[in-house]
């Protein structure tokens, strides 16, 4: 079995930053916390700050990791699987919930959420969104725990059409029979949802509308996601290969700064609130991303347009406008971590891996 990933001088660096920007933290000590799909990338960092929590302030947190495959659980927590905090949950999330435990706090993370599976797989890209996020509400009514985070995402805002700024009150244009678009809209019914349960049912519940974020543990082979696949061009030697005319322009947030977000809007006492939560300060376009991976190069590395062959790959309508986090940040939030410092860590740490 593999080592602690804790025992990653990275993620473990990573840990001891959210912990020092993360307050109200002795709220979850001895609870009961699921997390589904916690082997995604953005889930699994939260899950190794909770274990982080627990192996180094012995916060006695039990850790509910909804994981379908129990190699995959391996592959991703290595020996952390045996502690006795760490409990693999491998119930389809589409299902009622089926557990003898009183989960206290739900984050419910479960969802395909790259380009590569809108077209191929537009079922189960929605269902989790929907009838995942249902089930888990219905299931938070009825034992009424104490607070649920819904992982939602920028993309609710489709093209954002004569918009500015994108706040929390904006609304785009978001054509719901495009596939590219399926991802978005199943997130605005689940945010939907998620409203409703806490107005009718006083259901304690908040929303991260998630721009594009990126850990050292994305899944460089399979991802293929801009920036993944520019990381696995800098891991391999190779020139950046750029998919598209670059003019796009992205939000690119480091996961400590997210880690950090989920944690304030999971204890928030706000209910029935969404956030956006990215970094505007990293508002850049393709172009000038795979130029920042150039000059992290050891090697005499250029930029290289080529056409995507994936059919599979249906991208999402995407907001060229920048977006607001002004309600983040009455929160107490503030995004510090940049794309070069950041994309740096990703590639240091996937290099290790080799």
């Amino acid at each position: 079995m593999q080592r602690n990933p804790l025992d990653n001088k990275i993620i473990y660096k990573d840990c001891e930053t959210i912990y020092l920007n993360t307050d109200k933290i002795d709220r979850l000590k001895n609870k009961n916390i699921f997390i589904t799909g916690a082997a995604g990338m953005l889930a699994s960092y939260f899950t190794y700050y909770l274990c982080f929590l627990n192996e180094k302030y012995q916060m006695g947190i039990n850790i509910y990791a909804g994981i379908r495959k129990q190699e995959k659980a391996i592959k991703i927590f290595g020996n952390i699987c045996n502690r006795e905090y760490f409990h693999i949950v491998n119930d389809n999330v589409i299902n009622p919930v089926n557990s003898d435990v009183k989960y206290d706090f739900i984050v419910h993370a479960a969802s395909l959420a790259s380009p590569q599976y809108y077209g191929s797989n537009p079922v189960e890209v929605i269902t989790p969104n929907i009838l995942g996020t249902y089930q888990l509400l219905e299931y938070a009514r009825e034992n009424h725990i104490e607070g649920m985070l819904f992982f939602s995402s920028g993309s609710i805002y489709g093209d954002g059409d004569n918009l500015t700024v994108t706040d929390e009150n904006s609304l785009g244009h978001l054509d719901y029979l495009k596939f590219g678009n399926m991802y978005g809209e199943s997130k605005q019914c689940g945010e939907m949802l998620c409203k409703a349960f806490s107005h009718e049912y006083g259901v304690h519940v908040n929303c991260a509308r998630i721009y594009h974020t990126y850990a050292p543990t994305m899944d460089i082979k399979n991802d293929t996601r801009v920036f993944s696949e520019f990381v696995k061009n800098m891991v391999y030697g190779e020139d950046i290969v750029m998919k598209s005319d670059g003019t796009s322009k992205r939000a690119f947030c480091y996961i400590t700064d997210a880690v950090e977000a989920f944690i304030k809007i999971l204890l928030s006492e706000e209910n029935g609130e969404c956030y956006n939560m990215g970094n505007p300060n990293e508002f850049i376009s393709i172009r000038q991303l795979a130029e920042t991976f150039c000059s992290l190069s050891d090697d005499d590395c250029k930029v290289i347009i080529q056409r995507r062959e994936d059919k599979g790959y249906s991208a999402a309508t995407a907001v060229s406008q920048n977006f607001s986090v002004q309600k983040l940040k009455k929160l107490g939030w503030i995004p510090k971590v940049g794309v070069k410092e950041g994309f740096r860590r990703c590639i240091q740490y996937q290099k290790s891996l080799l």
